[in-house]
């Protein structure tokens, strides 16, 4: 009996912590790790990023740019998704090797402080969509519950990410199916609803969004480049569940390289339409589909964007908490899901946040970039493939990646570098480019390049790479 509490001690530790997950222990085939990306993937602000997209390109530039932004991400995606399938470890210990035992933290926390009030927005939209549906039987709820109903998303949510990955999965077996239905109906909503001729010949007013040396296109490709990215540090943990390789890999080319970009083209296709219907581009898929469709319509497309809220905000919630448990060991799992619950309640009682999605995902953008680039570089270039498990897990005598008391400083500075170059080329605040140089690369490709370039030149330094390479008598994979 005692054997098997310990047993059943290290497999929940797998499951919502820290240990690698054996293969006998991953949850997740093909299909299920499918649907759970894309649960994650398909959440109701991927219609206000298309929206945002639709604001500065043509629908052919919609069309591009939504692929062009998926291409890029997948490529940066599928690096901590193999570590992460092969090993049964969150790309967050591998990121120890990187950043140090403590400076992982550092970044995991800076980066889950920029991302995470996309699920402040997640609950703005349930309020919002509520709201509507009631009033599509003539009743008008006052304005004083928005926040409340908000709240109650967010609860919820973090009840379903403490019940763990089981309840996670067969929450996404229902909804998911019911989300990609609605989809379609968005589209269809969005393409009878005016003209199709109208949505194909579409042209923004970039004049009132962009400044003269700014490229309108490029900033659209930077919404989807910094919207896509934003995710990346959340993508191993679902994959390091899967039971095959081949699993985790293909279920996230699906969930993010086609249906994520089918839904932001969906909330395109609904702010054009309703740009040429109502004179003013929306944002809120709720207030979009009750303008656009038949009371009919709209509450079957409205109910399941409430139920596509909530499954975004538990799998979400268990994603994020995963990924701060490689940084807390010692705080629970629980702990962790109700503290991040807290803070996207704090950003959900501000209620801003629709107001500046551009400035909040390229913002994180600036974060991320150097990060990936940085990691791309040590993983193929400087580490080439090997790391010391041992290290990693800090077990006694292996303190290799300890580096400057628990912080590789080497990587620390060329990730602040990279992030403060960023502000170079783009304006976050206003919105527009300081250098031609952004209309080239975009933030997030050049805080990439930067973060990747410098962190590669430095490491030929002897001294430095001595420095990273601490691990190499230690080397378990």
């Amino acid at each position: 009996m005692g054997k098997q509490s310990i047993s059943e001690q290290v497999s929940k530790e797998a499951m919502f912590g820290t240990l690698p997950v054996r293969k006998k222990e991953r949850q997740y085939g093909l299909l299920d790790a499918f649907l759970v990306l894309s649960g994650y993937g398909i959440a109701t602000w991927c219609y206000s990023q298309g929206a945002l997209q639709a604001q500065y390109t043509n629908f052919a530039g919609l069309l591009t740019s939504t692929i062009a932004a998926n291409v890029f991400i997948l490529a940066i995606y599928m690096l901590p998704m193999v570590f992460a399938t092969r090993y049964g470890v969150d790309m967050w210990q591998w990121n120890k090797a990187i950043f140090g035992t403590k400076g992982s933290g550092i970044v995991a926390v800076v980066l889950v402080a920029v991302n995470f009030p996309w699920f402040a927005l997640c609950a703005d939209i349930f309020s919002s969509t509520i709201m509507n549906l009631f009033s599509i039987f003539g009743v008008e709820l006052p304005e004083v519950l928005a926040k409340p109903i908000g709240l109650s998303c967010i609860v919820i949510g973090t009840i379903i990410a403490i019940a763990g990955p089981v309840v996670i999965k067969w929450a996404n077996r229902v909804i998911v199916p019911a989300q990609l239905l609605v989809g379609v109906i968005i589209v269809i909503i969005g393409l009878t609803a005016v003209p199709f001729e109208k949505i194909l010949h579409y042209t923004p007013d970039v004049a009132a969004v962009v400044n003269k040396g700014t490229s309108a296109y490029a900033v659209a490709i930077e919404c989807g480049f910094a919207f896509g990215i934003s995710w990346c540090a959340s993508t191993a943990v679902t994959p390091r569940i899967c039971k095959r390789e081949r699993d985790g890999y293909w279920a996230t080319v699906g969930a993010y390289g086609l249906v994520a970009p089918f839904f932001v083209l969906a909330g395109g296709i609904l702010a054009i339409a309703c740009l040429v219907k109502t004179g003013v581009m929306g944002e809120d898929v709720a207030v979009m589909l009750n303008q656009l469709s038949g009371p009919r319509m709209a509450l079957i497309s409205l109910l399941l964007v409430v139920f596509a809220n909530l499954a975004t905000q538990g799998t979400g919630s268990y994603m994020w908490s995963v990924v701060l448990k490689s940084t807390f060991p010692k705080l629970s799992f629980k702990t962790l899901c109700i503290g991040l619950g807290i803070y996207a309640s704090v950003f959900t009682i501000w209620g801003g946040l629709l107001d500046h999605l551009g400035t909040m995902i390229t913002v994180a953008a600036y974060a991320y970039g150097p990060v990936m680039g940085v990691l791309f570089t040590d993983y193929f270039f400087v580490r080439k493939r090997k790391v010391s498990l041992r290290g990693i897990y800090e077990l006694e005598g292996h303190e290799c990646y300890k580096y400057t008391k628990g912080y590789n400083v080497v990587a620390i500075i060329v990730v602040v570098i990279g992030f403060l170059a960023d502000f170079i080329i783009f304006d976050p605040i206003a919105y527009q480019g300081r250098s031609f140089v952004f209309n080239l690369t975009t933030v997030t490709f050049f805080g990439c390049l930067v973060g990747a370039i410098l962190y590669f030149i430095v490491c030929k330094i002897p001294a430095v790479k001595k420095y990273m390479l601490q691990d190499r008598d230690d080397v378990t994979v």
